[in-house]
């Protein structure tokens, strides 16, 4: 036993002195995990605002009002408005918004006479969706500010005939006039405008019993693609002994007084010891970012039939593999086949029918179903016991298949 040992600190001393292949695959799950959680969020994620200028240049009371519904709170959740002067076009020019408003001159006049008047939107060419919404946004006002001049015309024609005098008085009497008849108007297009024919309810689906969970997306995608970097190094440690016998290393090394079934044990051990120390530094990321604890023995449970299956996997790969591009090759068309299958990028619920099916033919998955449990929905060292349990039969069995053809080889000079 001491030799095997031996054995593995020298192979783990040789990855060391060229660690980059490993540490790319380590990082990789840790890198993209981050860009979704920043991209998306722990909760709901929230719209970037649309910057939007308004240049008024009627500075007129219907222009106030039009500013001022455009910056209401309600919009506000979405637009980020301000009032310009003329330096509005340079200001898209050095995009600084994404959009420009102009309300021109007798902006106001020309409304309450009901004659066509225009509002210019400016868009900034340096982007293509904000200013798109802008856009929309501002012919929905448009629509809205020529129907109510429309149906309006009557009660506003005052207003305009009195802008239009030199002299311009409202008694109160004309107030409370011009306001039933606004009412009255208003109150005859209800029928047409309420209640609404098509109303968006809004409802969240929740199983019964199903503990309610962090929606953090950095700890919904760490788990899938952490499993799929634990067998992709795994891949690349087991992978060493055919590298080794490209260099001729392997050869010496049988010179010695070493067995083959030693050679064969101290390769499957030292890719456990990388599977091992990889996932204890996914492990203490993950913790870093977690908001409520784990079952931890449940979390030692999984994660030993996960290395066991990563073991048993990759002697599998390279005891039927004759070279190492051969075996590279196959374990990239299976690794990518499992991932994408068992749930690791694409959620499996995501999937189709028919490759939901599937999914469990996947190692992954049952990694990944396991490692989500735990993290979203607090399970237990029960629950998660058929995950271990699919995970370290398929481990052991395709460890002692993988073994004996990694043995067969060596002895054959394969690998010698």
């Amino acid at each position: 036993m001491r030799r095997i040992w031996h054995m593995v600190l020298k192979d783990l001393r040789r990855q060391v002195r060229s660690p980059m292949a490993m540490i790319v695959v380590l990082l990789f799950p840790i890198v993209f995990a981050s860009l979704l959680g920043l991209t998306f969020g722990s909760g709901s994620p929230r719209a970037p605002k649309v910057e939007l200028l308004v240049e008024d240049r009627d500075q007129s009371l219907l222009s106030g009002i039009l500013t001022g519904s455009v910056g209401n709170e309600e919009l506000a959740q979405y637009f980020d408005v301000s009032l310009v002067g003329a330096d509005g076009a340079e200001r898209i020019e050095a995009g600084e918004a994404s959009a420009l408003l102009r309300i021109p001159e007798g902006f106001q006049e020309e409304l309450l006479a009901g004659r066509p008047v225009q509002l210019q939107l400016v868009r900034n060419p340096a982007q293509s969706i904000m200013p798109e919404i802008a856009e929309q946004a501002t012919t929905v006002l448009a629509d809205v500010l020529s129907a109510g001049a429309r149906i309006l015309a009557d009660s506003l024609r005052p207003i305009a005939e009195c802008l239009e005098g030199d002299s311009c008085e409202l008694t109160q009497a004309h107030v409370m006039d011009l306001a039933g008849e606004l009412w009255l108007t208003v109150d005859a297009s209800e029928p047409l405008l309420l209640p609404p024919v098509i109303q968006l309810e809004s409802v969240t689906l929740q199983a019964e019993g199903e503990v309610k969970q962090s929606g953090s997306v950095f700890l919904f995608v760490l788990p899938g693609i952490s499993v799929w970097a634990l067998f992709m190094l795994g891949d690349v440690a087991m992978r060493d002994i055919l590298v080794e016998s490209r260099e001729g290393t392997l050869r010496r090394q049988l010179t010695c007084p070493v067995t083959t079934w030693q050679l064969v044990v101290a390769k499957a051990l030292f890719t456990a010891v990388v599977a091992i120390l990889s996932l204890l530094i996914l492990t203490a990321v993950g913790a870093f970012a977690a908001e409520s604890p784990i079952s931890l023995a449940g979390f030692v449970v999984l994660s030993f039939a996960v290395i066991l299956a990563v073991t048993g996997y990759s002697a599998l790969v390279y005891g039927v593999a004759r070279t190492e591009r051969q075996g590279s090759t196959l374990s990239s068309i299976l690794l990518l086949f499992f991932a994408f299958v068992g749930g690791s990028f694409i959620q499996v619920q995501a999937l189709p029918a028919a490759l939901q099916k599937a999914a469990p033919v996947s190692p992954f998955y049952w990694g990944t179903e396991g490692y989500r449990a735990l993290i979203r929905e607090a399970a237990g060292v029960a629950d998660i016991l058929p995950n271990a349990g699919v995970l370290s039969g398929l481990g052991i069995v395709l460890l002692f298949v993988g073994a004996r053809l990694l043995g067969r080889n060596v002895s054959r000079g394969v690998a010698a």
